[in-house]
């Protein structure tokens, strides 16, 4: 008989593990030790059903989906005759089969008596994310670098490309050049804008808010933000805001008051002041006196906050929040800004700022719609850049990013290489063009919104921050190869829905580079589209053996360049360069 690790053997009744649709599917999951077992099935049934439920229960055959080096997890997606549900677990192996409820893993006792169901009281469809949010390509702006028209000259400001990036050092862009950009942007293939904070600030990163209410003059107006959010909007652009609301500036008034006068004033709680602070107060990070830290947990200040979200998305027309620090801030104040921005308007987006495992905050659709998904950045610069990873074991942190969220989350993850916190991935690249390229393929064909950082797409460098926000390189836009090259990959994903809304489950990790995997699901319409990169530094040509969704056709369409492959035997004939991919889907 085969030895089973039966404590590898888990389900957690809750987050990722169990949750329901938007269009009332029910997604279930089961974690198990890798190849381990044959075939596992779920069970369910009505929890108000007349007789004991194994007596009327219905089976789901689960999917093996994602694997790590230790688990795999096996899913099954169903629409159930009834909403009020309890389910358990049916696992087989050569000569084992076991029973995993709600008691633990045992035998499958006869005629499945006595099983103790796992319930799901009642599986209220999710909330629906917002179409134009699924999978489209994001850019993220770093307004006072991206590109400035009409500075006042009598406005102290660095000279275009001056190497002084630190934050004191203002280069003056502003929202007039971002409206200059809406074509150049729209040419990228661009769904969604991200800009860094606007609001009035002494910094030129301008996280160290000052008015809320009152966007910076070296940037604009409130009416330049209007015609900006308007053009995008024609454009077949959102546009979404960098919302600060953890920490605020040493000018912001209500701190300035508090600060004054102390417990007289009626901004005191709206801050955490105390002795054990270095400065007097809580701050941002450990020692960055010039960002005081903001109490949610104040009503007033809670209200104040409020108002800002759903102020600037009533009178800008913008759609949505980027919210800075998220998970430092009180998690009750998130749900009611979610509730004030949905219903100012129901379209709009939330998306977290957490480096970390964001299940708490994006899972269950009470804060975020997402967040920026630095988890799977974290895989993507071990392996592409710094090659402190081997292919097998960037594939394991891919999938673990997979396991962590259900599928409507993912569509909406925010997928980095580069952002303004982090060095540019060309610099961590060594300056490799074929391992950013590689980088990039993989970002534009994995779930969720590839977000460019600006001037990745036209191979700017830099180093951690401050360095990586240089002033954006105009002068390289109209022969940069890496601009055409972003612009192919953005046109091949537009085109594909199953490269914007489908899954991802790995086909192959070759020990010479070649990493297969298959983008696929009921999100992505029943299409099937096999992603295949060449990892490594060097050429690859050989055959690779398709999924069974491929192998019965005569040819396959290289999404990316066009091609014809013939199908021999279930297999196709490759040759790619060092970092180069391609996308088979079906042929027409």
């Amino acid at each position: 008989m085969k030895s089973i690790q039966i404590a590898a053997i888990d389900h957690m009744p809750w987050l990722e593990y169990r949750h329901a649709l938007s269009n009332g599917r029910v997604c279930i999951r089961l974690r198990t030790a890798a190849d381990e077992f044959d075939e596992v099935t779920l069970y369910h049934a009505c929890n108000y059903g007349s007789g004991d439920p194994w007596t009327r229960a219905q089976s789901v055959k689960m999917a093996r989906m994602w694997r790590d080096g230790a688990h795999e997890v096996w899913q099954a997606v169903f629409l159930p005759g009834d909403p009020r549900l309890v389910y358990w677990f049916v696992l087989r192996a050569e000569g084992v089969c076991l029973l995993h409820d709600a008691d633990g893993t045992r035998a499958v006792p006869e005629g499945m008596a006595g099983v103790s169901c796992f319930h799901f009281a009642h599986a209220y469809p999710a909330r629906e994310k917002p179409q134009w949010a699924r999978g489209c390509v994001g850019y993220q702006i770093f307004p006072d670098r991206f590109r400035r028209v009409d500075v006042p000259d009598e406005e102290p400001v660095e000279p275009w490309g001056s190497r002084r990036v630190a934050n004191e050092y203002r280069f003056g862009g502003n929202l007039k050049g971002i409206l200059e950009a809406v074509p150049y942007l729209r040419a990228l293939g661009v769904g969604v804008v991200y800009m860094t904070p606007i609001f009035l600030s002494d910094t030129s990163h301008r996280y160290n808010t000052f008015d809320y209410y009152r966007i910076d003059p070296l940037l604009g107006s409130k009416d330049d933000l209007k015609a900006l959010a308007d053009a995008l909007h024609e454009a077949g652009i959102r546009i979404v805001l960098d919302g600060v609301f953890n920490h605020c500036g040493l000018g912001f008034a209500p701190f300035r008051d508090a600060r004054e006068k102390g417990e007289a004033s009626p901004y005191y709680d709206w801050f955490f002041f105390g002795e054990q602070y270095p400065c007097g107060y809580m701050t941002f990070g450990e020692s960055w006196a010039y960002m005081p830290k903001l109490n949610m947990q104040n009503p007033d200040c809670a209200a104040y906050f409020l108002e800002v979200g759903r102020y600037w998305l009533r009178e800008a027309h913008v759609d949505g929040w980027r919210l800075d620090v998220s998970p430092e801030v009180y998690p009750d104040f998130w749900r009611r800004f979610r509730r004030a921005v949905l219903e100012t308007n129901p379209d709009a987006i939330m998306i977290a700022e957490c480096w970390d495992d964001s299940r708490e905050w994006c899972t269950v659709g009470d804060m975020f719609d997402g967040t920026m998904h630095y988890v799977l950045s974290g895989a993507i610069w071990k392996f592409f850049a710094e090659r402190s990873w081997t292919l097998r074991q960037f594939d394991e942190g891919v999938n673990r990013a997979m396991m962590l969220y259900p599928q409507e989350v993912q569509n909406t993850m925010w997928n980095f290489l580069s952002s303004h916190d982090t060095a540019r991935m060309l610099t961590r690249c060594g300056g490799n063009l074929a391992r950013m390229r590689a980088a990039a393929f993989f970002q534009m064909t994995h779930p969720g919104v590839p977000v460019i950082y600006y001037g990745d797409e036209l191979a700017m460098r830099g180093g951690p921050d401050p360095d990586c926000r240089r002033s954006m390189t105009w002068d390289k836009a109209g022969s940069s190869r890496m601009l055409a090259y972003y612009q192919k990959l953005t046109r091949m994903r537009n085109d594909l829905r199953v490269l914007r809304e489908g899954t991802l489950i790995t086909h192959e990790v070759g020990k010479d580079g070649l990493y297969a995997y298959k983008r696929c699901g009921q999100d992505a319409g029943g299409q099937t589209a096999l992603c295949v990169l060449n990892t490594s530094d060097a050429r690859i040509q050989r055959t690779l053996l398709l999924p069974d969704e491929l192998k019965g056709v005569r040819a396959l369409r290289d999404a990316f360049s066009g091609r014809r492959l013939p199908v021999h035997g279930g297999c196709v004939m490759l040759s790619l360069a060092a970092g180069e991919g391609c996308v088979l889907v079906e042929e027409e």
